[in-house]
This record gives structure tokens, sequence and C-alpha cells, in this order.
């Protein structure tokens, strides 16, 4: 064969080849299937009636006594321990009275002694038998005489302290036959039958509640410690500081609850104060996944899919503000519907996808 001959062959063939390769690529690329993404796919479902915000909280005692004597002397008895349970008007302690009892004797006596005169004078005084000036100087001492009998019978009290409530004595601050000053601290006792419970509320959270205070019977708050953490004690709102934290810019929110029969709780213990809210509108409001939620600047959108083709469409949705795994949403969802969840940052429209397991 001529070397033309050859060269027009080996041309020939190249061409046929580079034919058949890009037939042979049309051909793949018209018989591949549609790209389909898999997808979460998310129910939703009616959101609770119930709004639910959980805050930690630390936990102290309702009321603290810290109990000390208005006179000072010598600690006759002081028998009660720490931790120890008192009831009300139990004597926790008693000064020596012994100084205290001979001034009330004394005092009585002048008392009595000025009241004699007095009563005397009165009598006199309707006889026209005294002078008025007579008169008002008895007056005078009978009423200085029952002061100084108020007095020290005051102090003879005083020199007893008493339990106010019943409670725990929580710190014990002086000792039998110890000398004590008047107004110093001798011990402190917890009321027990109530407690307090201190969160922290973010300024954004109390901005966005309603001024308007009706609603407040739809409110409810419970106490809940990690050893029961089915058990739900019921809270009632105490108070809360009107000027935040420099630091946190928080507001400092106290609720008292009773004393849980099941398990002994102390000051200073760790706790949940959960708030809740029941919705009274009759919106529908749906909770989705915070996965589900994307966002082109402006608006929020999920995909909605349809069930029959398997295909995504864009719906912009309205979300209520919330911090969490689940965000609710106010408007632009049905119950009946369904989103996409993880995965949908990359979906299009009319994208075809397929339940991702």
């Amino acid at each position: 064969m001529s070397s033309h001959s050859r060269t027009t062959l080996v041309a020939a063939l190249v061409f046929v080849t580079a034919l058949t390769t890009s037939c042979g690529e049309d051909l793949n690329e018209s018989s591949r299937p549609e790209a389909v993404r898999p997808v979460k796919l998310v129910t939703l479902a009616e959101s609770e009636s119930s709004k639910i915000n959980r805050f930690p909280a630390v936990v102290d005692a309702n009321r603290l006594f810290e109990l000390g004597f208005q006179v000072g002397g010598l600690l006759q008895e002081f028998s009660v321990k720490e931790a120890e349970q008192v009831k009300r008007g139990q004597v926790i302690a008693k000064l020596d009275q012994r100084d205290l009892t001979s001034a009330v004797t004394s005092t009585r006596a002048q008392f009595d002694n000025a009241k004699q005169e007095y009563e005397r004078a009165v009598r006199l005084a309707k006889e026209d038998a005294i002078a008025k000036t007579v008169l008002e100087q008895r007056k005078t001492q009978f009423d200085v005489a029952q002061a100084q009998l108020d007095q020290a019978e005051k102090a003879l009290a005083d020199s007893v302290l008493r339990a106010p409530a019943d409670g725990i004595v929580v710190q014990t601050l002086a000792k039998r036959l110890q000398t004590v000053s008047p107004g110093a601290t001798v011990v402190k006792i917890m009321d027990e039958s109530l407690y307090k419970a201190t969160i922290d509320v973010p300024a954004s959270f109390i901005a966005r509640l309603p001024k308007d205070e009706s609603d407040s019977d739809n409110r409810e708050a419970f106490v809940i410690f990690d050893v029961a953490p089915n058990q739900l004690i019921p809270a009632e709102f105490k108070e809360i500081t009107l000027l935040a934290d420099a630091a946190s810019q928080t507001y400092a929110a106290t609720f008292t609850f009773p004393s849980p029969s099941a398990f002994n709780v102390l000051p200073g213990m760790n706790a949940t104060v959960e708030l809740r809210r029941r919705n009274t509108s009759q919106s529908a409001r749906v909770a989705v996944p915070v996965a589900a939620i994307s966002s082109d600047g402006e608006s929020k959108y999920v995909w909605v899919v349809d069930k029959a083709t398997m295909t995504v469409s864009k719906r912009q949705v309205t979300l209520e503000d919330s911090i969490g795994a689940l965000v609710v949403v106010t408007s632009g969802l049905q119950t009946s519907d369904v989103i996409a969840g993880a995965g949908a940052a990359y979906l299009s429209e009319g994208m075809k996808i397929r339940a991702w397991e």
C-alpha cells in the first residue's frame, strides 16, 4: 500500500473513532437519570398550646430570721443546735434574768405608790381640797412610773428569744454563758414552709412580654430540681428588679414555692424555673426544626414537599422569636404540610427529592 493510501486510511479511522465517541457521550447524557437529592422530611404538627421558657435558678430561703436580744447580758440558756427543727413560739435562748426581774419588782413598787398618790389627788381635787398644780404633779409622777414599769417589763420579755415561725436553725453565733451585746445576732432560723428561686431574665425576653397584664391567668411558673425532673412544683411570682445587671443585661426575677415533701431543699441549691404562657390565639402555630428555615436576606422561607411528585417549592413563613432546636412558625404553614428538614439549604425550586431515612 502506498504512503498516500495509508495516510488516508488513518485519517478515516480517526474521524470514525471521534464520531463514535461523540455519539456515545450524547447517548449517555440523554440516558442519565435526573439528579434526586436526599432530604430529611418533616411532617408538621401543631405546636404546644403553652409556650415554655426555662431559666436556671438559685434557691434561697424566702424568709431568714436573724435573732438577737434587744438587751445585753449573760446567755443563760441556749440549747438549740444547727439543723434542729423549731416550732413557732419555742424558746430559743434566754439571758440571765435576775437583774431584770429585780428591776421589774422595783419599778412596779414605784408605780403602785405613784398610782395611789395620783388616785388620792384626784379624789381631793373633786372636793376642791388640793391645788390644781399638785394634781398635775401627781399625774406626771404616775405617767413616769408607768413608763419605767413598761420599760422594765419589756426588757425582761426581751431577754427571751422565741422562734418567730416554724423552721430550722441555720446557724448559731453564740454559746451558753457568753455575754452578748444588744442587737447582736445569736441565731439564724430559716422558714421552711416557703422558698424562693431567683432567675436572670434577659432584656430581650422582658421586651417581648405584653404590657397588658390582663392575661396573667394564662401564665404559670414551676420550679424543677434535677433530683426530681418530673415533679413540677407550682411557683408564684414575687418580684423583679427594675435595674438590669450592667454586665449581663439581665433582670433578677424571684418566684416563691412551697417546700416539696419528697426531698429536702436547702439554700444554694440549683434548680430550673419553667415559665409557661398558654396560647389563646386561634391561628395555626407549627413547630419546625431550625435547620428547615432558610433566608434570602429579608424574608424567611421553607421548602414545602409535594408528596405526589416529590418536588419542592419555596414558601415564605413568619417566625416567632425563640431559642433552641425548634422554632414556631406563626403563618405560612399548615399542620398537614411536609417540609424539607436537614439538607434544605441545598434545594432549588422544583428540585426532585427523595426521603432520607
